[in-house]
């Protein structure tokens, strides 16, 4: 009898022990700061079938366990409370609630004060709910959901988006919808996005927005390199610039006037100079208007947020609408607040008719030196003006828009029908082609 006992005692000692083990072991909570413990059965660990190289670990003040039907499978969810965490390799994921997925974590849902911090990369996300996947590495948040940037000079970037996902192992974040990117010096909308950290670059989708102080910029395709504060802007790119600048009236009085530049081109530039002036350069089809100036090139330049001075380089073509001329050359500098204009490198100036728009008289030179404050422009160096009829040369010339007069120098001379008049200095009237010769007038070649 009492062998029979011992059996019977035995064998339901053996059935209690193999059912206490054919349960799966709830997870241990411990703090994320402890993650140099060995992950153990139940807390996120590697899933054997995927030959996983890492585990996931989590955490919680609250935990409860269920068994749920999952798309006809029976799974494991454990769900996390009270300051809830999921560390992914070198990313925090914390959130109020989560819930986590079967035993290896290979999903979980975030709700509620939603935070992913990647602080190897300087990587901050929020958003109200959040979705992660342990095998594709990925996690999407919504909800208002927003992107924090600071990069190696300091400045902050917030990215604002209906969806954004992150792939936590390559850095590349996608931003999807309404997104909006905001840096201290530009803020950027657009309807997609792509940042990839790693290049400390965000790309968007076709024809976005940018506006900043005073400037709104647009084109087709967009790079915005965050840590030098570069855009890049390619395909049909405009800027519009407005500036306010002091002028004297005509009875001496300084008044503001409110000035719009328009920069056009292939390819445009932003970006910051070693005095970390704003630098914009503009290529392929380089146009800029200003008032009733239109300047063309193969590469143009503007420094300064007002655009206070505009290079040129290769087939530079000034238009002056306004004095009906057209100034061409290879080399422009133009430095607007001393009103000074200075082109160089087969420098030619047409002279249009104010009615046809017809040339009437082209003058070629070295150099050409514009005051515009003054409305005159100085000529140097192998002075040649070629009019209907006539043709004139000298070495220097001074030009009064006022009064529509070149003042030709410097062993003047008019070739009239093979014939050389010399005189010590001689008057060209550009619109209608007829020259004044004074001091000294004589005929020779």
């Amino acid at each position: 009898m009492k062998n029979r006992l011992g059996s019977f005692l035995s064998i339901l000692t053996l059935l209690f022990v193999d059912g206490l083990f054919s349960h799966v072991r709830p997870p241990l909570l411990f703090s994320p700061e402890s993650l140099e413990r060995k992950p153990i059965q139940g807390i996120g660990e590697p899933d054997p079938a995927k030959k996983e190289s890492f585990p996931t670990y989590w955490g919680g003040s609250t935990l409860t366990q269920e068994d749920k039907q999952i798309q006809g499978l029976k799974v494991t969810t454990f769900t996390l409370e009270g300051g809830a965490w999921i560390q992914h390799k070198k990313v925090k994921l914390s959130a109020n609630r989560i819930e986590v997925i079967g035993k290896e974590a290979y999903k979980a849902f975030l709700k509620y004060g939603v935070e992913v911090d990647d602080q190897e990369n300087g990587t901050t996300l929020k958003a109200g709910t959040g979705e992660y996947d342990k095998y594709a590495e990925t996690v999407i948040i919504k909800d208002r959901p927003r992107l924090f940037f600071k990069d190696k000079t300091g400045k902050t970037t917030v990215i604002s988006a209906q969806t954004i996902e992150r792939q936590l192992s390559t850095k590349i974040t996608k931003l999807v919808g309404g997104v909006v990117i905001t840096h201290p010096d530009v803020t950027i909308l657009c309807k997609e996005a792509l940042f990839k950290e790693s290049e400390n670059v965000i790309t968007t989708d076709p024809n976005p927005f940018l506006l900043s102080k005073d400037r709104y910029l647009t084109g087709v395709k967009l790079s915005f390199y965050t840590s030098e504060n570069r855009i890049l802007l390619e395909q049909n790119t405009v800027l519009f610039q407005t500036s306010y600048e002091k002028r004297q009236t005509e009875d001496g009085k300084e008044t503001t006037e409110k000035i719009i530049t328009i920069l056009k081109g292939d390819r445009l530039e932003s970006s910051n100079d070693e005095n970390k002036e704003r630098v914009i350069s503009l290529k392929g089809n380089s146009t800029i208007f200003r008032k009733n100036v239109k300047i063309t090139a193969e590469t143009l330049e503007s420094l300064g947020t007002d655009s206070r001075t505009i290079r040129g380089r290769k087939n530079v073509r000034i238009h002056d609408r306004e004095n009906y001329l057209i100034l061409s050359g290879n080399v422009l500098d133009y430095f607007r607040k001393e009103e000074y204009m200075h082109v160089t490198d087969d420098g030619k100036m047409e002279f249009l008719d104010s009615k046809s728009g017809a040339v009437t008289t082209t003058m070629t030179a070295q150099e050409f030196e514009r005051f515009l404050d003054k409305d005159e422009t100085v000529i140097r160096g192998n002075v040649y003006i070629k009019a209907k009829g006539s043709q004139a040369m000298g070495e220097y010339a001074t030009y009064y828009e006022k009064d529509e007069t070149i003042y030709l120098e410097g062993n003047p001379r008019v070739d009239r029908a093979g014939k050389i008049l010399r005189a010590g200095k001689i008057l060209f009237y550009p619109r209608e082609g007829r020259a004044i010769l004074t001091e000294g007038v004589h005929l020779g070649n």
